[in-house]
């Protein structure tokens, strides 16, 4: 539960970065982020907390880093980017895809009908949530389980160091 709370914190202090500093959406930075996200999933998978539920919380990042390496060009391309980008919010994805910053004679900038033509695919497919930043405040709730005693309260006897002779057997 802890792991999954860290991850959840690491994963949306990454995504409000791209966010929120435009030279940070750039296809290198997308190899980077998934890099390091793979580097933490094998980690995942080396411990044996695949079912934890903290790599979920790695999911948006994810979708973000293959938002920032898929090709932007055509009407095709609109359309699997919106089947990529299922936990993503439109709004981050359209942030991102304004963001980006082409490499320096290897891409061209994106075209804004291309970014037009995403947004009338995610307005027609109506999904997702409309915030744009995520909230690493949010906090997960802790579950312990219970788990019944085999010793019954009338066995229960206290040692008299504890010095609790105020407490009386009814």
């Amino acid at each position: 539960q802890a792991l999954r709370q860290l991850l959840f914190l690491i994963s949306g202090t990454t995504l409000n970065y791209l966010l929120l500093r435009k030279d940070a959406c750039s296809w290198s930075r997308g190899i980077q982020l998934r890099y390091n996200i793979s580097q933490l999933e094998q980690w995942l998978r080396a411990e044996g907390l695949q079912q934890s539920g903290a790599r979920e919380e790695l999911e948006p990042l994810v979708q973000a880093a293959q938002l920032l390496q898929v090709k932007k060009v055509t009407g095709e391309d609109a359309g699997a980017l919106c089947s990529l980008c299922t936990v993503l919010s439109p709004q981050q994805v359209v942030k991102i895809l304004r963001a980006y910053t082409p490499a320096a004679g290897l891409e061209e900038r994106i075209n804004p009908s291309f970014i037009s033509s995403v947004e009338q695919l995610q307005d027609q497919q109506g999904e997702g949530s409309s915030q744009l930043l995520v909230d690493t405040s949010h906090l997960f709730p802790v579950h312990l389980p219970f788990t019944a005693s085999p010793l019954h309260l009338d066995e229960l006897r206290i040692p008299d160091t504890l010095n609790l002779a105020f407490l009386v057997r009814l």
